[in-house]
């Protein structure tokens, strides 16, 4: 039997040395390069379904995982979802926003560049379990790029709203800022594995005083190719606001978590918690998108429809929290000092009252490390109650080039934000067809923040040519039906491809001939 041990890049620097010192016999010095296939992976639909077997909470949902694939030689990519069948989500799936991208409705969903440098495509699928986005690459020294979206859409009912959630790869560490358990808002953790092992994770909660007991949310297992959904309701009961740390013991998982508000027979939103940056004692939240009269006189953080800042201590001790505003010409004054006082363990929300229409991003500076997120709100339109609202989560500062894909069906402007020195980059849209629309070069002054509106064809965009100081983006996208506007906030990250190495040896003291 013939192995290979890998060697990475930076041992294999100085292979040519090892045979004769200890023993090594190599096989080649150069292999065919090998590319690690670029692989995200989504919930699925579980978000829209009790933990009981498949039974619909809304009968006007549409499910949809959009995803992008790029490359500069022919690649391809499959979209599948995994999980048992339900007849519900198949019924669900058929209500779909209208949109240019084209829709396939079942497991799989085959993407190919072909002749063109990019594909654009959206699943509507029924299997209860997560959807994996996997890359593959038909030329040796091609790595293509991915990125993907989950979204669902309801017109009306409890669950009426707009509620969105990048695919990203599997994570051992999630921090969900957003959401409560008070009576009339239903908070669940959606734990999805798209590995093939087990996972076990530990489940924390913060909430206004401290960190709160919660027993079973400790060993929580999540089986290979499947979720498994907790009521952060029952964990944690009685909160008006919470933060979540989800932390894997052995393996890795997608969290992410689904809140819905009903206000006795009136729905009061719904969106998809995404996880938030890492602790730290400055957090960035673009994508606070303001609109002229309800901000004038929303104090009140629990009032439908309201926007506010959150910020939870993931330590023990408590946290002295400063909130600004940045716009298009700096620094935006509150009419509060912004300056709040949060216990160790504890969650603290920041209203935003008194701003004029326009789409800011805060800066959050505290003395010890901290998380943060929005809540994003919309009030109902003329003669509705129906009220909406979307969770922007704190975002690490842009490091690579890369794509985003935009929930079908909506309008998407991006916020952008250099809350040191000034920063340019240049944002490309795309349409369905995979073709770039207008590119759109930015640069931003130092301390400021500004929001770029795409183009009501685009699908997707990317994110090209960073420059000078650190930038943070999100994405807030919106649409209407008879109630007013709906909306979500997804942070922008593009996904990153690894290489693998391309040097190799064999080792027969580990039993490799």
């Amino acid at each position: 039997m013939t192995g290979v041990l890998t060697v990475a890049g930076g041992i294999a620097v100085g292979a040519a040395m090892l045979p004769e010192e200890i023993g090594v016999r190599p096989v080649s010095t150069t292999l065919p390069s090998m590319i690690t296939a670029p692989r995200l992976a989504c919930t699925g639909p579980e978000t829209l379904v009790v933990p009981d077997g498949g039974k619909a909470v809304s009968p006007e949902a549409g499910v949809l995982v959009s995803a992008l694939l790029s490359s500069d030689g022919p690649a391809g990519a499959s979209v599948a979802a995994r999980g048992q069948e339900s007849g519900t989500i198949r019924q669900l799936s058929e209500a779909l926003p209208e949109s240019d991208v084209a829709v396939h409705p079942g497991r799989e969903l085959l993407l190919d560049t072909g002749r063109k440098d990019t594909a654009v495509g959206a699943l509507s699928t029924w299997a209860l379990g997560p959807v994996v986005v996997t890359g593959d690459s038909e030329k040796p020294q091609t790595v293509p790029e991915l990125a993907a979206v989950q979204s669902t859409v309801t017109g009306k009912g409890d669950l009426r709203g707009l509620s969105a959630s990048r695919c990203d790869q599997s994570s051992a560490d999630a921090w969900l800022v957003g959401g409560g358990t008070v009576t009339g808002e239903r908070l669940r953790l959606v734990l999805s594995n798209p590995t093939a092992a087990t996972s076990v994770v530990d489940v924390v909660v913060l909430g206004e005083g401290g960190r709160v007991e919660a027993p079973s949310g400790v060993g929580v297992v999540v089986p290979a190719g499947r979720q498994t959904p907790l009521f952060v309701d029952a964990l944690a009961p009685g909160q008006e606001r919470v933060a979540v740390h989800v932390v894997a013991r052995n393996g890795q998982v997608i969290a992410r978590m689904h809140d819905s508000v009903l206000r006795g027979l009136v729905a009061g939103g719904v969106d998809v918690v995404s996880p938030a940056a890492a602790p730290a004692k400055r957090q960035i939240v673009p994508g606070i998108s303001l609109v002229n009269g309800y901000s004038k006189t929303a104090g009140d953080t629990a009032a439908p429809g309201s926007t506010s800042i959150r910020v939870a201590v993931p330590g023990s001790e408590e946290a002295v929290v400063r909130v600004r505003l940045l716009g298009s010409t700096g620094e935006i004054d509150l009419p509060t000092s912004g300056v709040v006082n949060v216990p160790g363990g504890g969650v603290a929300d920041v209203p935003v009252s008194g701003i004029a229409s326009g789409t800011y991003t805060a800066v959050v500076d505290a003395d010890v490390p901290v998380i943060a997120g929005a809540r994003v709100g919309r009030p109902p339109a003329a003669g509705h109650q129906a009220t909406e609202f979307g969770w922007a989560p704190a975002t690490s500062v842009l490091e690579d080039s890369g794509y985003a894909v935009l929930p079908p069906g909506t309008r998407s402007t991006v916020s952008l934000a250099s809350p040191g020195r000034g920063g340019s980059l240049t944002l490309t849209p795309l349409d369905a067809g995979g073709e770039t629309l207008e590119p759109i070069d930015v640069h931003l002054k130092d301390g400021t923040a500004a929001a770029f509106a795409l183009d009501e064809k685009a699908a997707a965009f990317r994110v090209s040519r960073l420059d000078g100081g650190p930038v943070a983006a999100s994405v807030v996208s919106t649409g209407s039906d008879d109630s007013g506007t709906t909306i979500t906030v997804l942070g922008v990250d593009p996904a990153r491809s690894g290489q693998a190495p391309s040097t190799a040896i064999a080792d027969t003291r580990v039993g490799l001939r």
